[in-house]
């Protein structure tokens, strides 16, 4: 049996069709999760969020970079967690922080100035 242009138009329109549906509810959980994985934390310790936060993240790791890993380590930082501080050494994960260091001295090594 073969099938007339029309009829092969409108499969094709559908397939397309249930396509864009199937992308978008995927994109919709993808949304979803990541959302509700984000908020977790907020939910769950309180709603200032901690460790998440990127700047903190940040000023950490120019800190290691520019100050070395045993003065990271001891670091007392006022900024964080106002007005008590933070003694960062001893209460996060440095493992972002070290592995960014270590991409900015690898890279200035080989001539590649970053900040």
């Amino acid at each position: 049996s073969t099938l007339s242009r029309s009829t092969v138009i409108t499969m094709g329109a559908v397939t397309n069709n249930h396509t864009e549906i199937v992308f978008f509810l995927c994109m919709l959980l993808i949304y979803a999760v990541a959302f509700c994985s984000r908020l977790f934390s907020v939910l769950r310790f309180e709603s200032v969020i901690h460790e998440f936060d990127p700047y903190f993240n940040y000023r950490s790791t120019k800190y290691l970079v520019e100050n070395g890993w045993y003065d990271f380590y001891n670091w007392f930082d006022p900024q964080v967690w106002y007005p008590l501080g933070r003694i960062v050494g001893g209460t996060i994960y440095p493992g972002l922080m070290v592995t960014a260091a270590l991409a900015h001295w690898i890279l200035n090594y080989f001539n590649f100035a970053i900040e």
